[in-house]
């Protein structure tokens, strides 16, 4: 047996590895240039909570919430939940059209987005 040779087992292993490992560069490079506005769906009050949804439309009404440093913002009368390490990075003015992407949840029985990072909020026009 030759040192430094590889078996026919081990040849083919090596060559699935390969593959794998440029499917799955290859997905994340496909993946990475996807908006995620494009994956949610448009929110109403029947989307189950933890699903991506987006509300598009003028921003009514812009609060910071009394401790913590969130922003609560309202989009078409859909509430907006931006938590404070976002809301830090944003800046959004009332009458702003606005695309917001983020995970429903309900919160003192009303269904809201929450935001998970700047790039979820997106200003059409001011």
């Amino acid at each position: 047996m030759q040192t430094g040779m590889l078996l026919r087992q081990e040849r083919i292993a090596f060559g699935l590895l390969c593959v794998v490992t440029l499917a799955i560069l290859g997905a994340t490079v496909v993946l990475g240039g996807i908006d995620r506005a494009s994956l949610a769906r448009d929110f109403n009050n029947d989307v189950p909570d933890g699903i991506l949804a987006r509300a598009e439309g003028v921003i009514d009404d812009l609060q910071p919430t009394r401790t913590g440093g969130h922003l609560m913002v309202r989009v078409e009368n859909i509430r907006v939940f931006i938590p404070a390490p976002v809301a830090k990075d944003v800046e959004l003015a009332r009458g702003d059209r606005v695309c917001i992407t983020g995970t429903v949840r309900t919160y003192q029985g009303e269904k809201e987005i929450v935001v998970q990072s700047r790039e979820d909020i997106m200003v059409r026009e001011r």
